[in-house]
This record gives C-alpha cells, structure tokens and sequence, in this order.
C-alpha cells in the first residue's frame, strides 16, 4: 500500500477519534488502540525486510549469530516500550508510562550486557 494513502486514512481516523472523545471516549479510545495494532502489524511485516537483510549481512561478515539475535530483541523491546508507554500517555496515565519506559531502558540494559562484556574482554586482551 502506497504509504502516502496510508498515513492519509490514519489521518482521517485520528480526527473521527479525536471527534468522538467528547462524545463517546470509550470508542475513540478503542479507534486509536486500533490504528497503533495496525501500525503494529506494519511494522511486523517491515522487520521481515530486516530479517533478510540481517542474514545476508552475517553472510558476508563473519558475526557471530549472538550478536545479531541481541540487536534484534533490542529493537522489540524498544518498540514494545514505545507503544505501550504511548498507550499509556494516550490513556492518561503518564506515571505508567515513565515506569514503561524505564523498565524498557533497564531490560535493553540487561540484554545487552553479553555484548558490552565481549566488547571490554576485547580491549583487555588488546591492552596485555
């Protein structure tokens, strides 16, 4: 789909939900939660392209699979913090979404602490 039609109709849907949060707030609520689940799915179909072009990167450079598996749960976790904070912010509950936010921060943290430890043996090896 053409993404200039596409982001006109998501356009076109924020304004009825914006339209509708007087009236009936539950469904301009429930208009939004559907247009992120849409993008969601987007997005989704977008990482498949980067699936492929990460297997052929790791093709051509020797990269251990490791590394590749840690970048790509980097990247959900980014966006699963995002939409979930922003579902938040949308809700009202700014609060919850600062918690989302840094516990996203931390998990990133956590999961990326192999490659930070690989990094840091590298250098001391150099170094001796």
């Amino acid at each position: 789909m053409n993404m200039g039609i596409l982001f006109a109709l998501i356009i076109i849907a924020v304004i009825i939900a914006l339209g509708l949060k007087k009236s009936v707030p539950e469904l301009s609520t429930l208009i939004s939660l559907g247009i992120c689940l849409f993008l969601i799915t987007i997005c989704l179909s977008r990482m498949q392209t980067i699936l492929k072009a990460m297997d052929k990167l790791s093709q051509y450079i020797k990269i251990d699979s490791q590394y590749l598996v840690i970048l790509l749960k980097l990247i959900g976790i980014a966006y699963l913090c995002e939409f979930a904070a922003g579902i938040s912010k949308e809700a009202g509950y700014s609060a919850i979404a600062s918690q989302i936010e840094m516990v996203g921060k931390l998990t990133m943290l956590v999961v990326s602490l192999p490659v930070l430890l690989q990094v840091l043996e590298t250098v001391l090896s150099l170094l001796t």
